[in-house]
């Protein structure tokens, strides 16, 4: 019986590293909502992590830039709100072979400087539709590679 118990510790540990959980459109959710959540408490490094070093848009901005463009953006309120709604993600496979999902959904940004509320994407009442695709990491987690549909406004 002593022996049984780390066999089956073992046997657990690599069924889990070896036969990962299907693909879930939830993941995709949690990924956009923990970068939300870190852009309402003015994390720089957290909203990046979302991002892969090779997100590429089309507007040719890449992790460098967009990472420029999130440090002024937070340099210049004092807090933010937003929310995303209407999420529908598909996934599958890029035309290299990865594992790639693409989500579209609703979304809104203000900042607020001095107590006055500015948008930046979109508004509660008219958000911005925006669609992201994201890949798979080698280490498993899902990562922002592009982003379409972004209207910049006076925020940006």
């Amino acid at each position: 019986m002593k022996k049984l118990i780390p066999v089956i510790i073992i046997a657990a540990v690599l069924v889990y590293f070896f036969f990962p959980s299907g693909d879930d459109p939830s993941e995709i959710e949690a990924v956009v909502k923990k970068t939300i959540a870190a852009g309402k408490k003015k994390d720089l490094d957290g909203v990046m992590d979302s991002f892969s070093r090779r997100y590429k848009d089309e507007y040719g901005l890449n992790y460098v830039v967009v990472k420029k463009i999130m440090k002024n953006v937070f340099s210049k309120y004092d807090s933010f709100d937003g929310d995303f709604f209407d999420l529908t993600a598909s996934i599958g496979k890029s035309e290299d072979g990865e594992k790639q999902a693409v989500a579209n959904f609703n979304i809104y940004i203000s900042g607020s400087k001095s107590e006055i509320p500015v948008a930046i994407l979109g508004t509660a009442n008219s958000p911005e539709n925006i669609t992201v695709t994201f890949r798979k990491s080698k280490l498993g987690g899902w990562k922002i590679v592009s982003v379409e549909g972004v209207e910049f406004e006076e925020g940006f």
